[in-house]
């Protein structure tokens, strides 16, 4: 029985020269060694590795948590429970760290990024011995000489994946002793090794062998001495174990024997091989020998060609895609194309190379170039022939299939979106009259708008009631081809009314002003001042309103009128004061009958950053504002104020003049 052992050796750790590579079989999650959790593992040397940064959850220092010179283990649960090891350092001053993830179900790479996948971990400063125990007191020890240097032992969980890092922190090449010891967790796999099942390839003569768990790659000798082949002339010549390049375990042989089988019913039985055992597994548990599994190798048979072999053209074709049922020998395919032959009606095409998307000497899929990109509607066929090769497509058993299939290959024409279009203009709705002709055999058109809707059919009618600037998109398909076209229409009958208003308040001797900001084809313009006789002038001259000795209150009415006998109206208010003359009464009395109820600086119009404030005999700020709408009722904090005089203070910009403004006064309240 060879005993499995694992053991870095020098000569291992020698091929892998460059610091911080980390390229040594085991010093990446990837690589992992599987774990047996029965037994202590002995790594001899640790090969330099500078490592990628692991984020551990709830340490603040992130800086010194690295897989730095680090081994990774790899382990299953098959019993729930806790997990107890230890890492004793053959070099009592080395300061080894170690972190255990839970991968079940993840990218590996996701311990270096994702904390939900850190069960336990220890990284203190101590050197010596480390690793989870009873005696640990928490699950995960941060950097530092104040940490513990063992943790409290995780609970794994059943059928879940783990991943254990060794860290060697001193930069030293020492290796360590790991061993699983005191926990109640089942590490190591009770499911005996067996077959799971296994297909012959006729191509180079060789047996696919899949297991039914992952045994040590080492186990497996170069010349497959393990298995023989029960009842036949064929012997086994070598074994590759599948994977074995970026691991130590595999679930996969691939048997290669030194003839051929002819069809039949074969076993593959396991055996001893030269290196006295068969496969054995991370516990060195062997496949019992005698172990079989049955497969069959069918009579040879053609790889046909028909229709489901080629794929529906799409739209402009310059290729044809085949995929076939089965696989052919790849050098059974003519580089030219020559195997297949174009036929029918149609534009003039021919096919001129063949590509080949070969896996291991097989293909199913052949991409064949045609010399011509394919626009228009063609009834061809796809003829099987013999090519410059002599023959035509053979199978990986070495069977040909016979020249004659044809298969029909049919193209549609290309289509164009491109659209016709009239507008009828209106006061209230206009209309836009959209046509496609339907060539090339479109059946399918979507018209898409700026607003959001959409129609159908070849000639819809889209109606506005917006006018400007629109945008219409057009969609159309003949169930192959596709095309898409978009225009800018212009419904230039857009008519809207608008003027400003120099100011909404006139004082005495003020001219108003307007402002025409109407647009349209506008042919025609009639102001209404709500006095005198108005304006057809596009902008009216200065306006003077009468002098009155009370507020009053005009509405100023345009209305326009397009080439097209359309109409719009808009209406602004303007207000006539008889004084802007800023000042603040001498005397008020709040006592709510309506006249003189509040104080405050009257006639503000032309004022500017006002401020006002109003104080009792005693030098208390009673009121003060910023608008001078805004006015003083009388009352100090909701309390009406006792009669008497009252101060104020008044300062504003003169918007007329464009001077500053300094007031003060007294006023007398009364009851």
């Amino acid at each position: 029985m060879y005993r499995f052992v694992f053991t870095i050796l020098t000569l291992l750790w020698a091929a892998q020269q460059a610091v911080g590579q980390c390229n040594t079989l085991g010093q990446s999650p990837q690589s992992a060694f599987p774990v047996c959790g029965t037994r202590a593992l002995q790594q001899v040397q640790v090969p330099p590795c500078a490592g990628r940064s692991i984020r551990v959850q709830g340490c603040s220092n992130q800086v010194d948590f690295r897989d730095v010179n680090a081994f990774w283990y790899k382990f299953t649960c098959y019993d729930a429970g806790t997990l107890g090891f230890s890492i004793r350092p053959a070099d009592a001053n080395d300061d080894y760290d170690w972190q255990l993830f839970d991968v079940t179900g993840r990218n590996l790479n996701d311990v270096y990024t994702n904390a939900n996948t850190q069960v336990s971990g220890n990284w203190s400063a101590i050197p010596g011995e480390t690793g989870a125990s009873a005696a640990g007191t928490v699950q995960i020890a941060c950097e530092g000489y104040g940490q513990p240097k063992w943790s409290r032992m995780p609970t794994l969980i059943a059928g879940h994946q783990y991943l254990l890092m060794v860290s060697n922190f001193s930069e030293s090449q020492s290796g360590y002793a790991l061993s699983f010891q005191g926990g109640t967790a089942n590490i190591t796999d009770p499911l005996p090794g067996a077959f799971k099942e296994a297909a012959y390839r006729c191509l180079n003569n060789r047996i696919g062998i899949k297991l039914n768990k992952r045994f040590q790659c080492s186990t497996l000798t170069a010349a497959g001495s393990e298995f023989e082949i029960v009842g036949a002339a064929a012997v086994v010549t070598g074994a590759q174990a599948v994977g074995c390049g970026a691991g130590f375990d595999m679930d996969s042989v691939v048997l290669e024997l030194d003839r051929p089988l002819p069809a039949g019913n074969y076993t593959v039985r396991m055996r001893n091989g030269t290196d006295n055992n068969t496969l054995l597994d991370a516990c060195d548990n062997p496949i019992a020998v005698g172990r079989e599994v049955a497969f069959t190798v069918p009579v040879p048979q053609y790889v046909p060609f028909d229709a489901q072999s080629v794929r529906p053209p799409g739209c402009r074709p310059d290729k044809i895609m085949v995929r076939l049922p089965g696989p052919v020998r790849c050098a059974s395919v003519a580089a030219d194309g020559s195997d297949f032959a174009l036929g029918g009606t149609g534009p003039a095409v021919s096919i001129v190379a063949a590509n080949t998307f070969c896996n291991g000497q097989l293909t199913d899929s052949i991409e064949l170039i045609l010399s011509n990109t394919i626009y228009e509607n063609g009834n061809f066929s796809i003829n099987l022939v013999r090519g410059i090769d002599g023959n035509t497509l053979i199978s990986e058993c070495g069977v040909e299939t016979p020249p004659g299939a044809s298969v029909p290959y049919i193209t549609a024409d290309t289509v164009n979106a491109l659209f016709s279009y009239r507008t009828r203009l209106d006061c209230v709705y206009d209309t836009i009259f959209l046509q496609h002709n339907g060539a090339h055999g479109v059946n399918d058109w979507q018209w898409s708008f700026e607003d959001g809707s959409t129609m159908t059919g070849p000639a819809p009618e889209k109606v506005y009631t917006v006018f400007g600037a629109k945008t219409v998109t057009l969609a159309v398909t003949n169930g192959v081809c596709q095309d898409e076209h978009m225009e800018q229409v212009l419904l230039d009958n857009e008519l809207k009314a608008d003027f400003a208003v120099n100011t909404p308040v006139l004082c005495p001797l003020d001219m108003a002003s307007f402002t025409n900001n109407s647009i349209g084809n506008i042919v025609s313009h009639h102001w209404d001042f709500a006095f005198g006789s108005g304006s057809r002038m596009v902008t009216p001259q200065p306006f003077r309103y009468p002098l009155e000795s009370r507020e009053r209150t005009y509405e100023i009415r345009l209305i326009v009128e397009d080439n097209l006998q359309c109409r719009d109206t808009v209406v602004h208010t303007l207000k006539t004061v008889p004084s802007c003359r800023v000042a603040v009464p001498t005397a008020f009395s709040p006592n709510n009958d309506g006249l003189n109820d509040f104080l405050y600086p009257i006639n503000g119009y032309k004022t500017a950053d006002l401020y006002f404030r109003v104080f009792a005999r005693n030098g208390q700020l009673v009121f003060e504002t910023r608008q001078w709408t805004q006015k003083w009722d009388g009352t100090i904090n909701g309390t009406p104020a006792g009669v008497g005089t009252y101060a104020w203070v008044l300062e504003y910009t003169d918007t007329e003049l464009g001077i500053r403004v300094f007031q003060k006064g007294v006023t007398t309240l009364v009851r």
